[in-house]
């Protein structure tokens, strides 16, 4: 029997990594989810074979669904979904809101970054510095992908990139005492600022990596790819771009991430402490209230001239 229902036509998809639900474990855990649920009034859902979650929608065309964690996560719900003919996103922008971290001469907690290219860090050759056969090899343990088809890198759409970080330099951020309090360890002036939202390179792995040994190693990967230097770190990005790639819609997204957390340890500080206990639900709590209110100021100019980045 042929379906012959209507497809949902989609203005703006946004496209968090987690929710709640996506987690068994018995802690309150952030979600990157739950907080646009009163941003808009999500009165709809639909069921994608192969996503992660259902897809919630408004009755005017914005919809919202969570990935999932990784970027092979990412890519399959993002795939699923311009694959079903439940939905129609020809027209759609897609734009990633969540959380990320930063190299403390960059950024700060509670930033809030547009991405204008995409770096995948795992696709490469590593091994042990103690293995390397040359003192060239120790004392650089790495090189790119040798028989790589294509460099692992994308460039978004500059003009959309443009207007989304006017629309959320009109956005009055949130700070925290605590994130005050974390970033005044830091000795960087960048680390010590206050928050802000500004354009950078997003840095994708399915690695939680941590330490300036493996940041030195990450921003040499970036200048390879002669992509500046990165501003975020996060797990999503390469899946979701490499989905919209293949179905011709890459020029249609846009990464929004806020900073929860430095990259790298402070000094005298372990690197157990630094990745384990670096970032405070207070912090969490207000840099994702910044993605939020970035992200809807992004999501409003879209709607309103969103054709002019239609090519």
């Amino acid at each position: 029997m042929t379906d012959t229902t209507e497809p949902i036509s989609l203005d703006v998809l946004l496209l968090p990594a987690f929710a709640a639900d996506d987690f068994e474990m018995k802690k309150d855990l952030p979600d990157e989810f739950e907080r646009w649920l009163s941003t808009y009034e999500f009165e709809n859902s639909a069921s994608v074979p192969g996503a992660n979650m259902p897809i919630y929608y408004t009755d005017d065309g914005i919809g919202i669904t969570s990935t999932g964690m990784g970027k092979p996560e990412a890519a399959a719900t993002v795939t699923a979904i311009l694959a079903s003919r439940k939905f129609d996103c020809s027209s759609a922008y897609f734009v990633t809101v969540g959380v990320a971290g930063t190299p403390p001469d960059v950024g700060t907690l509670g930033s809030v970054f547009v991405t204008d290219a995409i770096v995948d860090w795992d696709k490469k050759h590593r091994w042990a510095a103690r293995d390397g056969e040359t003192e060239a090899e120790r004392n650089h343990p790495l090189e790119l992908f040798s028989y790589r088809p294509h460099d692992y890198v994308y460039h978004l759409n500059d003009e959309l990139v443009a207007m989304a970080l006017e629309a959320g330099k009109s956005v009055e951020l949130r700070d925290s005492g605590a994130s005050n309090a974390y970033r005044d360890h830091y000795s960087q002036d960048a680390a010590r600022a206050d928050p802000s939202v500004a354009v950078g390179t997003t840095l994708c792995s399915d690695e939680f990596w941590h330490g300036e040994t493996v940041a030195e190693q990450a921003q040499w990967l970036v200048d390879e790819y002669d992509a500046g230097t990165y501003a975020t770190t996060e797990m999503e990005e390469m899946g979701t771009a490499t989905a919209l790639d293949r179905f011709g819609l890459l020029d249609r997204y846009l990464s929004v991430r806020g900073v929860v957390n430095f990259d790298r340890p402070y000094d005298g500080q372990s690197i157990r402490e630094s990745l384990h206990d670096g970032v405070e639900k207070e912090t969490f709590d207000a840099t994702l209230d910044n993605v939020v209110s970035v992200g809807a100021a992004i999501v409003d100019e879209l709607r309103a001239d969103g054709a002019e980045f239609d090519g």
